[in-house]
């Protein structure tokens, strides 16, 4: 199935059911409501089968890669990680029951189910895009769906809380639009080369690591090529089509090179001499021409809007620029233009005053899809932009961001304790829930940021449930005060029930999902050290003790509306309530099943999504520390004592730091061979020319990224035994 557009259906198959919906009669509510719930059941399959069979492994699955606008190098380019592959699954699940949550829709039925598919393109388009300019056209594609399903099918203030919304989203669709075009404009190097951020031994180190990202490129063809010749040896070469699909292949872009064949040539003609001799010219006092000549001249590199590149050329953006006159970094405006994007999408504090007026005013489906899935946009793009290409400003801001992600979990769960209303007090519970997800992901720990992608998916379930939940009573008591309620578990019994379990999901309680997510997120930010690097030396111990308040805030708020709502004598008018029907059981029964599911058994969850998120965060701390060499060491980074010995033979020096590296190597390497990893090991210690290493992030970096060349693994193996066997006879 890797080969199949799997990706492509998942993201498009409800704009197929919106087509045809625009085909059907609008008379016919019947059929446009059962092709709208059809259209957004293949989604769901998609998500149900890639639960199944995805195991993640730090690398990209299901990638599809075509070229789109070439003279831009933008690609449309769809693919799944260990990241994205649970907002996958929560997307397809949620979207669909928001559209069986829509069957009482009986106001232009046409229309709105046009426009909730086209919602969903947008959605999942967003979690498959690995390309910013597409991932950019998803963003925005959302953003007039949404605007329409409040305006028209909301409540009074429907119009207010739209354009609110509308305005919002713009302001940060602007910011992320300028990041867009700076990124890609920067991310060629040629800037640092001349122009007023002149820097180019940053543009120099991205060079090297767009060469390394080739390595195995080229030692593929290489071996097709001399096995071809073999057989034939008049073979001329591989074909421009054959050289196509090997760099679709490896992920990598073809798109600006007109010949891929010379491309390929000079890519091969490459070698460390060669980065000298450049090196040696950018230094020089040589004219601008002369600079930017010699720089092209070596594995030259297109501009792109593809993120694997942009996360690997992350150097190119560390330069400086001048705006009005001013000088200013370009990694730090450019992320804090990217939080505020983000931070309006969570929504995070004081960008969230749109959220309680779209939440109040839009329809019931409406606000699932909302709190279910929107707000974990902003998150997922810190987890796919933000971090990745700007990690160093990621550590800077590592302090503000969970100090922001703590306020926002207090502040949350007090406005939530002051409303009367039932869908505000689900808003402003949205507000404080995704606070953990801030906090987790600033922790830049294991369990933390996996914590924080858990509390994505369980938080959507949950409060999708809730939302779903509030509005099976408005639709039978016509208003939502829970002032107003009283004695409801009396009348109906089965929804009291299933209420309560998304209530005690929502407060952590064990053996719901929401407990796992936020356990994680404690555990993780209680252990960081991150604060000693940041830009605020302020303790994520102190701040994980002060956001622990927040769940007993959470329970207070809850068990208050529950105790309004269900308890107490029975109000008059609600003794002839039905308890919940065959739809609405069946738009919840899916819900109670995955909160109680991964509350019982969430290693599935984690084991789908930890490995990308830990390749993410020492990408992230490992670029930190190699552009701040002087920083304290990184989080849970031994520090290395100086060698006694003053001199050393080369000999001796090379074998001690191979037992060093292995020392040091923080992963299992159980499953090689004894020869295959003292070759791993050997190749780390040149990939990193004999320096002593001071991180063991930057080894696991290493030996997640580097693959071993039969042959050059061979000699490496020879020259580490003959360095042993040297050091043995000493």
């Amino acid at each position: 199935m890797q080969d199949f557009p799997l990706l492509s259906l998942f993201v498009f198959a409800p704009t197929l059911g919106m087509l045809a919906i625009f085909c059907i009669p609008s008379k016919r509510d019947d059929i446009i409501k059962t092709v709208g719930a059809a259209a957004a059941a293949i989604p769901l399959l998609v998500g149900i089968y890639l639960f199944c069979v995805f195991r993640d492994d730090g690398k990209i699955h299901y990638y599809e890669s075509l070229p789109w606008i070439k003279g831009l190098n933008v690609y449309y380019k769809l693919g799944m990680d260990g990241i994205s592959a649970p907002m996958v699954v929560l997307s397809g699940l949620v979207g669909f029951l928001a559209v069986v949550a829509s069957w009482g829709i009986e106001k232009q039925v046409k229309g709105y189910y046009a426009l909730i598919l086209l919602l969903l393109t947008g959605m999942n388009g967003v979690f498959c895009a690995l390309d910013f300019f597409l991932f950019y056209v998803f963003w925005e594609l959302m953003l007039l769906p949404m605007y329409f399903l409040i305006g028209i099918w909301g409540g009074p203030a429907r119009v207010y809380a739209a354009i609110k919304f509308f305005l919002y989203t713009m302001a940060g669709s602007v910011l992320m639009l300028v990041v867009l075009l700076g990124c890609w404009y920067w991310s060629d190097g040629r800037y640092l080369v001349t122009g007023t951020g002149n820097n180019p031994q940053l543009a120099m180190q991205a060079k090297r690591a767009f060469f390394e990202q080739h390595k195995e490129l080229l030692s593929g063809i290489a071996n097709e090529e001399k096995s071809r010749k073999a057989v034939d040896p008049a073979f001329p070469g591989l074909t421009d089509a054959e050289l196509q699909r090997a760099f679709r292949a490896q992920h990598l872009e073809t798109a600006g090179f007109a010949d891929l064949r010379k491309h390929v040539a000079a890519l091969r003609s490459v070698d460390e001499a060669s980065f000298k001799t450049v090196d040696a010219v950018l230094a020089s006092n040589a004219s601008s021409e002369v600079k930017l000549k010699a720089y092209d001249s070596i594995a030259p590199m297109g501009r792109t809007f593809d993120f694997i590149d942009l996360k690997h050329r992350y150097s190119l953006f560390m330069g400086d620029f001048t705006l009005f006159g001013m000088k200013l970094s370009f990694t730090i405006l450019m992320f804090v233009f990217l939080y505020i994007a983000f931070a309006i999408k969570v929504p995070v504090f004081p960008f969230h005053t749109w959220l309680p007026w779209a939440h109040v005013e839009a329809p019931t489906a409406i606000s699932v899809i909302l709190a279910g899935i929107l707000l974990k946009m902003g998150v997922y793009g810190f987890f796919r932009i933000a971090f990745p290409i700007f990690p160093t400003a990621a550590v800077y801001f590592a302090v503000p961001i969970g100090l922001l992600g703590v306020f926002n979990i207090i502040y949350g769960a007090c406005c939530a304790l002051a409303q009367d209303d039932l869908k505000k007090i689900v808003a402003y519970s949205s507000v404080s829930h995704m606070g953990y997800c801030m906090l987790g992901m600033a922790a830049l720990t294991g369990w933390g940021m996996t914590g924080s992608i858990l509390q994505m998916f369980n938080h959507g379930t949950s409060t999708s449930m809730m939302f779903l939940l509030v509005g099976v009573l408005y639709d039978r008591a016509h208003h939502r005060d829970v002032n107003k309620f009283g004695g409801i578990a009396s009348q109906m019994p089965v929804y009291t029930g299933i209420m309560t379990i998304a209530l005690f999901a929502s407060m952590g309680l064990p053996g719901l999902s929401g407990f796992i997510s936020e356990i994680l997120v404690f555990l993780g930010a209680f252990r960081s050290d991150i604060g000693e690097i940041s830009s605020i030396h302020i303790s994520f111990q102190s701040m994980t003790i002060v956001a622990a308040l927040g769940v007993v805030l959470t329970a207070a708020y809850l068990l208050w509306m529950m105790q309004r709502v269900f308890f107490g004598p029975l109000n008059e008018k609600y003794k002839g309530f039905p308890d919940l029907t065959a739809r609405e059981m069946f738009s919840l029964v899916p819900l109670v099943f995955v909160v109680v599911l991964f509350g019982i058994y969430p290693q599935p969850l984690i084991d789908m999504t930890q490995t990308s998120v830990e390749k993410m965060r020492l990408h992230v701390l490992a670029a930190n520390e190699a552009q701040n060499p002087t920083a304290p060491a990184l989080p849970g980074t031994p520090v290395q004592q100086p060698v006694a010995e003053p001199v050393k033979t080369e000999v001796k020096e090379k074998a001690e730091q191979h037992v060093e590296i292995e020392k040091a190597l923080p992963v299992s390497l159980s499953s090689l061979q004894f020869d295959d990893q003292t070759a791993l090991l050997e190749m780390i210690r040149l990939k990193t020319s004999g320096r002593t290493i001071q991180a063991p992030q930057l080894i696991t970096l290493y030996c997640e990224e580097a693959t071993i060349e039969a042959g050059r693994a061979a000699r490496e193996l020879e020259a580490a035994k003959a360095a042993n066997a040297a050091l043995e006879a000493r």
